[in-house]
């Protein structure tokens, strides 16, 4: 399983504007919902927001993971999205985040979602990578890197 497979140009965005975890989250899920990865947008947020209120997605080092199971999602849908401004996701190493990737999928899928999320904690959880993704210039760089990380020794 190739991460770069589940990433899609038009869900990479770079240098987001947001105020707050809840309106970057929002933001991504419109991009989502315009490039019709998500078929109900208001619904999936509420989704990722519920899953958001168990605990946060905030993984440390700058790095935020949200992600749902939802009856709006119809396949596993990937999004990068770069935030021009840190904001705070009650991460534990109470570090803000400018990385965040959302992740959804539908209400059946488990193994390949799970499998999914696994990889993008553990590539992002590279100092270098990260590095690499704060100044990458355009999405093909992105899905580059993360392909790069791919084949790199965990």
């Amino acid at each position: 399983m190739r991460l770069g497979n589940y990433l899609d140009e038009n869900l990479i965005i770079l240098d987001l504007v947001a105020e707050d975890k809840k309106e970057a989250i929002q933001k991504i899920v419109h991009e989502m919902k315009k490039s019709k990865k998500v078929i109900n947008g208001d619904q999936f947020y509420n989704d990722v927001m519920t899953r958001e209120g168990l605990g946060s997605t905030g993984i440390g080092i700058g790095i935020a993971l949200p992600h749902a199971r939802s009856e709006s999602v119809e396949s596993i849908v990937v999004s990068f999205a770069r935030l021009k401004k840190s904001v705070d996701f009650g991460s534990p190493d109470k570090k803000p985040v400018r990385i965040v990737m959302l992740l959804g999928t539908c209400l059946k899928t488990v193994g390949e979602y799970l499998k999914v999320l696994s990889k993008i904690s553990k590539i992002l959880r590279r100092k270098d990578v990260v590095d690499r993704l704060l100044k990458a210039d355009t999405a093909g760089q992105i899905i580059s890197i993360f392909n790069e990380a791919d084949d790199l020794p965990v």
